[in-house]
């Protein structure tokens, strides 16, 4: 991989920081024991030293994989001469992608994190992560058609190896296996089916013949939030697809989406995003035309 400066990427949707990677030769960045809004993996190339997680201090050196989820501090530091590659995304980064696929990638690399924060890999490993990451820097560092897209394309296919180096050192839970996430992908399927059509907890419940208390209740162990908030985010990630790629009328947004109140579809809205819709859309379109209801 050849050098390069520290690049940014900007959500087209939102005009925030969506992504960000830089190629590092020093420990400047990771000086200050920092509490990022985005979720984190740094590959080690080159050097030693050690990094600050949870009060507690781990050594790493070459060839080492590090991940922290969204929120977590942590601290790097290193003893001489490093080099590596750092890769920051926000949770918005893959807004217009299912569950499905973003599911497992983070369950593998965020999930279970008070494990050990690190991964040792081979050199074979190492040249296989960095086969995307170099694709992903031509398509950050360009202007081309479908750049936005070709990086989140290039990012899955790096975490999907990430996700599959983890796995393989067996550093997860056998619950991987278990009826549990069964249930969970189960939902997950459910919820991208029918969530236009279905908003209550109950009506998932009742698909899939177990109770909401356990439904909840395995939803917060293995995604960390309810049932309805994933019904809540499902949707709110379809209005904003809506909202930014098309001219359809607010009205008629809020209609296939199951709301038949477009008034309520605002303050749903707003309650989750802390604008409304037609905000969120001229936010970012101000020289088009926006139909409002």
């Amino acid at each position: 991989m050849n050098k390069h400066p520290e690049t940014d990427l900007i959500n087209p949707q939102t005009n925030a920081l969506a992504f960000k990677v830089l190629q590092f030769d020093n420990n400047t960045y990771f000086e200050a024991l920092s509490n990022f809004n985005f979720y984190t993996v740094i590959l080690i190339r080159e050097g030693r030293g050690h990094i600050t997680f949870e009060q507690t201090k781990y050594p790493f050196s070459e060839n080492c994989l590090i991940r922290f989820p969204i929120y977590q501090p942590f601290q790097l530091k290193a003893d001489g001469p490093i080099n590596g590659i750092l890769l920051q995304f926000h949770p918005d980064f893959f807004w217009n992608h299912k569950y499905q696929t973003e599911l497992p990638c983070k369950q593998a690399l965020f999930k279970g994190i008070d494990e050990v924060p690190l991964i040792k890999i081979s050199e074979e490993e190492m040249k296989k992560l960095l086969h995307p990451l170099d694709n992903l820097l031509l398509e950050v560092e360009g202007d081309r058609l479908g750049r936005y897209d070709m990086t989140i394309s290039w990012t899955k296919i790096f975490m999907i190896y990430a996700s599959r180096i983890k796995i393989e050192r067996g550093s997860l839970s056998s619950g991987m296996e278990s009826e549990t996430p069964h249930i969970i992908q189960k939902l997950i399927s459910a919820v991208e089916e029918h969530f236009q059509s279905k908003h209550r907890p109950a009506d998932y419940a009742a698909l899939l013949n177990v109770t909401i208390k356990k439904l909840n209740r395995v939803t917060r162990q293995h995604l960390s939030k309810t049932i309805g908030n994933m019904i809540s985010e499902r949707l709110i990630t379809q209005a904003k697809h809506e909202l930014y790629l098309t001219d359809k009328p607010i009205k008629q947004i809020a209609r296939e989406l199951g709301f038949q109140d477009v008034a309520y579809f605002s303050r749903f809205f707003k309650a989750r995003t802390l604008t409304t819709p037609h905000v969120y859309r001229i936010s970012f379109r101000e020289d088009t035309p926006v139909p409002q209801h």
